[in-house]
Order: C-alpha cells, then structure tokens, then sequence
C-alpha cells in the first residue's frame, strides 16, 4: 500500500506508478502533492528525488491531523 494515501489498489491515472525502493511505496502523484514534501535536485536519489526520511516524515505529520 501507499505509505501516503494508503491505497493498495488504485487507478494510475489518478494516483501515477507505484514506486517500491527502500522500504518505501508510494504513488508518484501522492509524492509530489503530499504536504511539506519536497524533492531533492538529483531526481536520482531516493523515490525519483524523495528522500525516504522526508517521506517517512510526511506520514508521521499526516498521521497527527
């Protein structure tokens, strides 16, 4: 499932690819609408340029609202 949005299946129109990489799974639009989550300039670290201690973050403070 979606570490951002929980979705285990979900349209990939909608959602974009599924991304698997250390330990981490995400959708590529979760990624990048998520709140205070930004990507690195280097599109090559981490999820296409997520770094997975700022996405791991992001769930911790959406989990707190």
């Amino acid at each position: 499932a979606c570490m951002l949005c929980r979705r285990v299946e979900a349209d990939s129109d909608i959602c974009g690819e599924k991304l698997e990489k250390y330990g981490v799974c995400a959708h590529v639009f979760c990624l990048y609408f998520a709140t205070l989550l930004y990507p690195q300039e280097n599109d090559r670290v981490g999820l296409m340029g997520f770094l997975p201690r700022d996405i791991h973050l992001a769930v911790r403070r959406a989990a707190q609202k």
